[in-house]
């Protein structure tokens, strides 16, 4: 029978010293922080856990950055003689070769390093010129070294760097890691003065929707997903419960015992001190306030109030008594109608028509007044003109907000490669349709017009490719061709979600499909 309370993860916050600065940090560590515990100190209390709960508790050494701590593979050789296992969160900058000699020969099991987005990105986010070229290499040596059981990448996901995870995961995924640990960037410690980097419903939305991408392919690195937070059913297989307290605890720097290092310390909060105080004992009679915790007032009638328990203790505001994010308010609230009452009203004397999808569920795609009218002139609707007996294609480029897409711009493709029944998908066209895009987001990211609603809407979000529009000229019941059937799902297979429009010139009527089981979707195009 599993005990109640057993303390599996034991964090113990070496240092508070960093060499860093980092814009996301969830503390605010510096090279001036505090280094209070002794090796003595730390040691009387590991003495004390092995001999009351046993050895089977992961240490994770955290900080700060350990390496700073002269004496850390002493303490933690005499750890391992002990019988713990150990491992150790770096942000990887002053891993040497002697560093990586002196982490097998202390018994190191696990090691996790910080890199937040391509080279540039991170050595401006830590504040430290040349660490990402730093990383890379000692990430190689390590996995030559060969002695660790578990080698790992933490990416905390911002403004900046979130749209950089893909090709990130590129450079990282032939090191050999043996996974890569991802999260939110959360609104404490440093981040507070940095909330600009905190992502909008949209980058969540799509970043979710990359790991789970990543994560299906048949030989891929094993992207996790930190503890916080809840997001209901948006990551595939994942079960949500926070630890702290109940399976988790930590030791900080000054000796204090409490629970995850990234909840606010509050006074009522510290459970007790290894300086006086049996940590043992500590565990087993305390921590009460953690694991009797009652439900937020605004958690009581969702849904989701079983799975989720109040979400984070991290980020929950206690003085308010609510949490600051919640799954319910800022990724499951449908952003269709918001969007749709902000476009209305932008254009308050231009109509909207729907083709309906196949049920009330379908996906939505909304073209925009601009777009459209590049569409109506491009495949000339409503007249019969020689272009359009020949298959034409448009790519679409937008943004989605839930179950919406939002179709902002499209791209024309060489009319020299359509044929009078076959729009062709080259290779050549997926990269025109790349560089375009590329200019579309360097002008958009200066440009005025971000979006109709701000970032509840997220159209402040860098523009993406949502999917193609093609013409059937001899096909007015708008359905699918065989030869549709298998880009659609190419294309989903490589983009991890996929539009397909068609259009008849002649008539003008326009339908559109989504989704691996090519369903059709809503259509919502302005009367022009």
């Amino acid at each position: 029978m599993q005990e109640p309370y057993k303390l599996y993860t034991l964090l113990i916050e070496i240092t508070q010293k960093c060499n860093a600065a980092c814009d996301q940090c969830g503390s605010r560590c510096d090279i001036h922080s505090e280094e209070r515990l002794t090796k003595d100190q730390i040691l009387s209390a590991l003495l004390d856990i092995k001999g009351h709960l046993g050895t089977d508790v992961m240490l994770n050494i955290t900080g700060g950055e350990p390496l700073l701590r002269h004496d850390l593979f002493e303490i933690m050789t005499e750890a391992t003689a002990m019988g713990f296992d150990w491992g150790m969160v770096t942000n990887g900058s002053l891993i040497t070769d002697d560093v990586i000699e002196k982490m097998k020969q202390s018994g190191m099991k696990t090691v996790t390093v910080s890199v937040d987005g391509l080279q540039q990105t991170h050595d401006s986010l830590r504040h430290l010129p040349g660490c990402w070229n730093k990383i890379m290499a000692a990430l190689k040596k390590l996995k030559q070294a060969d002695f660790l059981d578990h080698l790992q990448v933490t990416f905390t996901a911002n403004r900046r760097n979130v749209y950089e995870f893909e090709d990130l995961y590129r450079i990282l995924h032939p090191i050999g890691l043996d996974s890569i640990r991802v999260s939110f960037m959360d609104p404490i410690g440093r981040a507070l003065d940095n909330t600009d980097l905190l992502l909008t419903r949209e980058e969540m939305l799509y970043f979710t929707g990359l790991v789970n991408r990543i994560n299906r392919r048949p030989r891929h690195t094993k992207i996790l997903w930190g503890c916080p937070h809840f997001l209901g059913d948006l990551l595939d297989n994942r079960r949500f419960y926070c630890f702290a307290g109940i399976h988790t605890a930590s030791i900080l720097f000054n000796g204090d015992i409490f629970v995850c290092p990234n909840v606010e310390h509050r006074r009522e909060f510290i459970q007790g001190n290894i300086l006086t105080d049996s940590f043992s004992k500590v565990w087993t009679e305390g921590f009460a306030v953690f694991r009797s915790r009652a439900l937020p007032e605004k958690c009581r009638d969702c849904k989701y109030n079983t799975r989720c328990k109040g979400d984070s203790l991290h980020t929950m505001d206690f003085d308010a008594g609510t949490p600051r994010f919640c799954f319910r308010d800022d990724l499951e609230a449908p952003g269709a109608d918001r969007y749709k009452n902000a476009l209305f009203a932008r254009y308050p004397d231009l109509s909207f028509y729907e083709i309906s999808g196949a049920d009330a569920d379908a996906r939505e795609v909304l073209i925009e007044p601009d777009a459209y009218l590049s569409i109506k002139q491009y495949f000339h609707l409503g007249r019969r003109h020689p272009q359009s007996m020949f298959e034409q294609q448009m790519a679409l480029v937008g943004f989605t907000d839930g179950k919406l897409r939002v179709v902002r711009y499209v791209i024309p493709c060489d009319g020299a490669l359509r044929a009078e029944d076959n729009a062709i998908f080259s290779p050549r066209i997926l990269r025109t349709v790349k560089q375009e895009l590329a200019i579309i987001n360097e002008n958009y990211a200066q440009s005025d017009d971000r979006g109709l609603c701000g970032s509840a809407c997220s159209g402040s979000a860098p523009m993406k490719f949502l999917g193609f529009i093609h013409s059937h000229p001899t096909q007015p019941e708008l359905q699918y061709s065989t030869g549709d059937d298998a880009i659609h799902l190419r294309m989903l297979r490589r983009f991890g979600d996929y539009v397909g429009v068609l259009v008849h010139p002649e008539s003008g009527a326009m339908g559109a499909y989504a989704g691996e089981n090519l369903r059709q979707a809503k259509l919502i195009v302005p009367d022009l």
